[in-house]
Formats: C-alpha cells, sequence, structure tokens
C-alpha cells in the first residue's frame, strides 16, 4: 500500500525526480501524489523545460576555419612562454650549469687557488706589519717617543720632577734597624712604578757591623714600591715617564751619657751632716738648699 504524501514533502522530492535520482519507491509515491495534485505537475514541468534550456544554451557553437587557427596561434605562443620561463628558472639553470663537469672541475680549482692565495698575501701581511720588540723597526719607534713609557727620559732641571701621592709606605715595610736601599724605577706617564731594580741593600744589625738585608725584608720593600704613587714628571708638552734613583735610608738617633766628659752636671747626692737643718716643729727634716755652681 502506498502512503500519502503531502505537498511539502513532495516539493523536496521534485528536482531529485527531473534528475532521475529519486529511489523507486520514492517515485511511485510522488507519481501517486502528481496524479492528483496539478500544482506540483506544473512544478515539474517548469523544471524540465529549464534543464533543456540549460543544455540547449551550452551546447558549442559550430567552428569556422578561421577561428581554429587563431585558437592553434594563441595555444602555441601560451606553450612556448611558459617552455621559455620554465628555461630560464633557477633550477633549470642550476641543473644545466653541472650538466657538463668539464668546467665545472677548473672552474672549482681556479676558485680554491684564487683562495689560498688571498690567504697566503693576507697572512704575510699581517706577519710583516706586526713590530717584534726586538725589531729594528720597533726600536726606531721607541726612540721616536721620547718620554713614552718605553724611552723614559733622565730627570733635569727643565723639569718638575715626580712627588710622591704616597706617605712613605716603603720606609713603613723596613726594620726598626738602621739600613738604607738604593733602587732604580721608572716613574711612568701615569705616576705608576715599573722596572724597578734593587741596587744596594745593607743595614746596621745591633753588633758590632753592617750586615746583610734578608730575602723577605727586601721583597717587602719591593712590594711596598710597586705600590708607590707619584705624580708624574711634567714638561712643557705634559706628563712624561722618567728614570729615577730612590734612596730609602732609616736612621736611628740614641742619646748616651759619658761618665768622663766634664761638661756635664754631676748626678746630685743627698744631703749629709750640718746640712740638715732641723725643724722647730714635729715635722720631717728638710735638706738645706746648696748654693748653685758657677
Amino acid at each position: 500500500m502506498t502512503r500519502y504524501l503531502g505537498c511539502n514533502a513532495a516539493r523536496e522530492m521534485l528536482q531529485p525526480l527531473v534528475d532521475q535520482e529519486l529511489p523507486m519507491a520514492e517515485q511511485v509515491e510522488l507519481e501517486g501524489h502528481l496524479r492528483w495534485c496539478d500544482t506540483c505537475a506544473a512544478r515539474v514541468e517548469d523544471l524540465r523545460l529549464i534543464g533543456s534550456a540549460l543544455r540547449l544554451g551550452a551546447a558549442a557553437p559550430p567552428v569556422h576555419a578561421e577561428d581554429a587557427g587563431a585558437m592553434a596561434s594563441i595555444q602555441s605562443e601560451v606553450l612556448t612562454r611558459i617552455r621559455a620561463e620554465r628555461d630560464q628558472s633557477l633550477p633549470v639553470r642550476f641543473r644545466e650549469a653541472f650538466a657538463d663537469m668539464h668546467f665545472f672541475w677548473p672552474a672549482l680549482g681556479a676558485t680554491a687557488a684564487l683562495v689560498v692565495c688571498l690567504f697566503a698575501v693576507t697572512s704575510v701581511n699581517r706577519v710583516m706589519r706586526v713590530e717584534l720588540p726586538d725589531s729594528m723597526a720597533d726600536r726606531i719607534t721607541t726612540l721616536a717617543n721620547p718620554g713614552s713609557d718605553r724611552n723614559p727620559l733622565p730627570i733635569d732641571m727643565l723639569m718638575l720632577a715626580p712627588r710622591p701621592l704616597t706617605a712613605g709606605p716603603a720606609l713603613e715595610s723596613m726594620s726598626d734597624e738602621e739600613a738604607v736601599f738604593a733602587l732604580a724605577a721608572i716613574v711612568t706617564r701615569e705616576g705608576r712604578i715599573s722596572d724597578y731594580e734593587l741596587l744596594h741593600a745593607a743595614r746596621e744589625s745591633r753588633g758590632a757591623g753592617p750586615a746583610t738585608s734578608s730575602h723577605a725584608e727586601v721583597n717587602a720593600l719591593l712590594d711596598a714600591v710597586k705600590q708607590s704613587r707619584f705624580a708624574p714628571a711634567q714638561t712643557p708638552g705634559g706628563a712624561v715617564a722618567v728614570n729615577m734613583v730612590w734612596l730609602l735610608a732609616r736612621t736611628t738617633v740614641k742619646a748616651s751619657i759619658d761618665p768622663n766628659d766634664p761638661g756635664l752636671l754631676v748626678p746630685l747626692t743627698g744631703p749629709t751632716g750640718d746640712d740638715v737643718v732641723k725643724p722647730l716643729s714635729d715635722a720631717l727634716a728638710r735638706p738645706a738648699p746648696r748654693p748653685a755652681r758657677s
């Protein structure tokens, strides 16, 4: 028995019916509905007319010989341009460059030789431009710059001598015994001590004669000298480095009394005999004053 189909449900099935895509069971139900519904039947006819008109309009018109030649020419030009663009592309040109290896290996060898030559020339130039410490060029450069740290000047009357900025750290490192140290040093343009050298070191022990300074004492003195700071020597042209001899001496002065020296006073002694004045009261006895010496 065929089920009842209303207009709303039938409208959804009209287009598949015209396109012949409707299943057989639904097609039977829809045809039963179209027998008595003129509205849906009219819509089916409209859809079939629209489809026929579209198919007729989409049919290709006859092509003339001139049009066929023009189409062939356009197609040939398009294909030629596509082929030319493809041949000029980077991957194709890169592949063609390595197609013949007879040119590749000579070019690679020439490039490698050029790089090696450039590296060798740069290395030789760099080595030749470096001034070795003992080379003639280094000596000429040093002598051409008097007053530098490597070419210090001797102190003369035309320059202001260096002045110490630290208050005697070298003397504080010396022992309490008498000692004399002579050092040669360079006072740089920044007021620092460089290239210091101990020229003489001697101290007088508490014994009979002079003695050699201990190694620890000398090292402490050199450390103190190294840490010393000076106001650099000044010339009309500015600060310069100078050679300086530094004399450090510690001298202890001790007083002594010679009993055989007649210029010294005789030690005073207590009163004796009649020099004692008897007090009138029970107070303690006091010595009488002695006359002054002339």
